[in-house]
């Protein structure tokens, strides 16, 4: 059993409280429609598990609300997301759930951007259907427009020629791993908001944990060497959070089973406080 402190409160509590007014929704999307067998549909629960090895230290006065998990089946139905009230964050599942959580806008496509952070594309071809390989093809071909794409992170060789050619044909925009690491994160995503922010009504962020550097990140099967550092992607995180136009995020393919020491839980459990204190910055 974990230690209480009474002046040293667990992000996980902090999480479990219910507030009416919240500022930031937690939902759980419990969604596995991985290409390869996987379990990133247990990852919901592993993260609020890794929140109790947190604090929420000064984001305590962050109403903050966990609205629990859809089921499988309702977690595929955007028309059965409840009613969005705050900027709301989602826990995959795998990154089929980006599709989902855009069209739970309810918007239209051509009025979101998505800005992506993600060793992959996500262009692949869907001869059965939507998987998590293919969330940001998905959305293009359902109207969004590929100019309002923009991925950060995206790693050399995790990636096809062909998709390479589908996403430059499309117009969106990509940021290697390496031109992060030259630039800088600030200065990488602080780019970006400077080309998306005028021309949308809303920000959609897609954390996909195997941005890492795969070295932290054993937990996220898509995971390459060379990829981002933790610190890295809380910068990108916290500056995202901060901006007006984001109204809603995924963290998404952690797979639990795959873990080690909590490592990748606890990225992604302290990504999200990142998120959030950006968040906080607005109220």
């Amino acid at each position: 059993m974990l230690y209480h402190d009474p002046s040293w409160p667990r992000a996980h509590d902090w999480l479990a409280s219910e507030v009416a007014n919240p500022d930031v929704e937690i939902l759980g999307l419990p969604i596995n429609r991985s290409i390869s067998p996987g379990n990133c549909h247990l990852a919901p629960g592993a993260i609020r598990e890794a929140l109790a090895y947190l604090t929420p230290n000064t984001l305590e006065d962050v109403a903050v609300r966990d609205l629990g998990d859809l089921s499988p089946e309702q977690a595929e139905d955007f028309a059965a997301f409840p009613k969005r009230r705050a900027v709301r964050v989602f826990f995959g599942g795998d990154n089929a759930v980006t599709y989902f959580g855009v069209r739970s806008l309810g918007l239209p496509l051509d009025q979101i951007a998505v800005i992506t952070t993600d060793a992959h594309l996500d262009m692949r071809l869907m001869p059965n259907g939507l998987n998590n390989g293919s969330p940001i093809r998905a959305l293009i071909e359902a109207g969004l427009p590929g100019k309002q794409v923009f991925q950060i992170g995206i790693q050399p060789f995790a990636n096809s020629r062909d998709y390479i050619g589908y996403a430059r044909d499309n117009g969106s925009t990509q940021i290697s791993a390496r031109e992060v690491h030259e630039l800088g994160a600030i200065n990488t995503v602080q780019n970006v908001l400077a080309k998306v922010s005028d021309s949308v009504d809303a920000i959609y962020v897609d954390f996909d944990i195997d941005v890492l550097d795969r070295a932290f990140c054993p937990g996220a099967p898509g995971a390459r060497p060379g990829g981002l550092m933790p610190h890295q992607l809380f910068q990108i995180a916290e500056i995202l959070g901060q901006h007006p136009k984001v109204v809603a995020a995924d963290i998404v393919e952690f797979d639990p089973n795959l873990d080690i020491n909590r490592q990748t839980g606890l990225s992604c459990a302290t990504l999200l406080l990142h998120f959030i204190q950006g968040v906080a910055s607005r109220l």
